[in-house]
């Protein structure tokens, strides 16, 4: 009788497990791809229902995106710093989300070139017999109108901006308020002072990246650049791994949707998501694969250390280039779309909405989810055992080819299943790139899982500055 291990390395069975593996994985990248594209649907449904004069129904709750609140807080961050008025053209965008951002406009309006301008902008709205602009319009004008007479804008008129409009609505509110207005021109002076300083660790370890990346060119080139992920004979049980965990992970996401309450720990709940789908794991044991053959395979092993750590940031700068890359990409997509459309796509993530008026403690999870978890599983299973299948199908092929595929192949697939929407796949996936390129280096799975939580952590902390309570 042949071994579970021959069975799983030769003959039908493998094939078919393979073939198996393959069509799971596909239906869950377009399960996946649809659910983002759904949102988008959903999503402008929405605004084209908000601007839509026949609509009588008021959406519930913040009517202001939080990209649509960063747009707002950098102009009025520019204006805080420099004191160039034109600053607000930089907000221009949001009057096209409806009546919300026109209003929102204004009182951005207001409070950068006086509440008298803001007035002038309100009254040349139009159609103001929409439900939006009834419930909003007379607060708007209320408040910029008590800016103008030194009044304290009253509590009703404070509750329906806040509730409806977020940090324009808090804006709005305290442009009666000398003192206010200075404490929120003395935040917004921070905010962008911690952005400038984000964008300039990106740029500046963009530019070494880049500066790694030809010198890499070169030694590829030239046959001197180790390679450190040897193809495996079994890769189609890593392909059957990678559709198993790819199924696991979903159902555990749908059944804590299905079964935990609204205000149950649902942060808490997708750190153990995240974590349990590691479960997936024991299919190579099951088929036959010692673990400790696993975790050679896929990488998932100390490496040279604590080498590893320097190489993990090294790895995210020579991330940052390919990342651009695939934002140019995203922002040729963008114009197109806009120019067939009307509207320009914005990206969104569960993570960054959350961030939002969040306190100590949950920002403390936000951070474990989004820095440890996700860099710790995501990698475990697209860099190495989703990685370690590809390299193995293409072990006949040329090694430049295989690994340009593979690496390919893997990150698109890695960008399609996150939540940010099809167009904007190119950036993260130029990002999955350098941690593929970080594992082909290193074998071990350690750089690109630093690499992965760093990044994270930068764009946490820039979403926690800028949007958390």
């Amino acid at each position: 009788m042949k071994s579970v291990e021959k069975q799983a390395s030769s003959g039908r069975y493998s094939t078919f497990g393979l073939i198996s593996a393959w069509v799971v994985i596909v239906l869950a990248i377009v399960l996946w791809t649809s659910k983002s594209v759904f949102l988008e649907m959903a999503q402008d449904s929405s605004e084209i229902s908000e601007s839509d004069p026949e609509s009588n129904s008021i959406p519930d709750g913040l009517l202001i995106s939080v990209q649509d609140e960063l747009i707002g807080q950098i102009a009025f961050g520019v204006f805080s710093l420099t004191g160039d008025p034109n600053s607000v053209l930089q907000a221009t965008p949001i009057q096209s989300i409806g009546p919300a951002g026109e209003i929102s406009y204004a009182i951005l309006l207001g409070s950068i070139s006086g509440p008298e301008e803001g007035l002038a902008a309100l009254s040349k709205i139009t159609q103001t017999e929409q439900p939006l602009f009834e419930l909003l319009l007379p607060a708007a004008k209320a408040a910029l109108q008590a800016a103008v007479d030194g009044t304290p804008v009253d509590a009703s008129t404070s509750a329906i901006l806040e509730e409806r409009l977020g940090w324009f609505g808090r804006l709005a509110t305290d442009l009666p308020d000398s003192a206010a207005m200075a404490a929120m021109s003395e935040s917004s002076q921070t905010s962008m002072m911690l952005l400038i300083a984000f964008l300039s660790v990106f740029a500046i370890g963009g530019l070494i990246g880049g500066a790694v990346l030809l010198v890499m060119l070169v030694f590829s080139l030239l046959g001197r650049l180790p390679n450190r992920i040897r193809p495996v004979g079994a890769h189609g049980i890593y392909a059957e791994t990678f559709a198993i965990w790819l199924l696991l992970f979903f159902v555990l996401q749908i059944s804590v949707g299905l079964l935990m309450p609204a205000d149950g720990p649902m942060l808490l709940s997708s750190i153990g998501i995240f974590f349990l789908s590691l479960a997936a794991l024991a299919w190579p044991v099951v088929r036959g694969i010692p673990f400790a053959q696993v975790r050679q395979d896929i990488g998932l092993h100390g490496g040279g250390g604590i080498r590893e750590i320097p190489f993990g940031i090294l790895t995210w700068m020579m991330a940052v280039p390919l990342l651009a890359v695939g934002a140019l990409v995203t922002l040729g997509l963008s114009v197109l779309i806009e120019s067939l459309t009307g509207q320009a796509p914005t990206p969104s993530h569960p993570a960054q909405q959350a961030a939002v008026g969040a306190g100590a403690w949950k920002i403390i999870q936000l951070y474990v989810l989004a820095c440890v978890a996700a860099p710790i599983v995501e990698e475990t299973m697209f860099r190495g055992v989703f990685l370690t299948h590809l390299r193995g199908a293409m072990s006949r092929w040329a090694t430049p080819i295989a690994i340009t595929l593979s690496a390919l192949i893997s990150s698109v697939i890695f960008a399609a299943i996150h939540p940010q929407g099809f167009v904007f796949i190119p950036p993260l996936a130029g990002l999955a790139i350098g941690f593929c390129i970080a594992r082909e280096l290193r074998g071990s799975l350690i750089a690109p899982m630093i690499a992965h939580g760093f990044s994270n952590a930068l764009v946490m902390t820039i979403n926690v500055v800028l949007f958390a309570g």
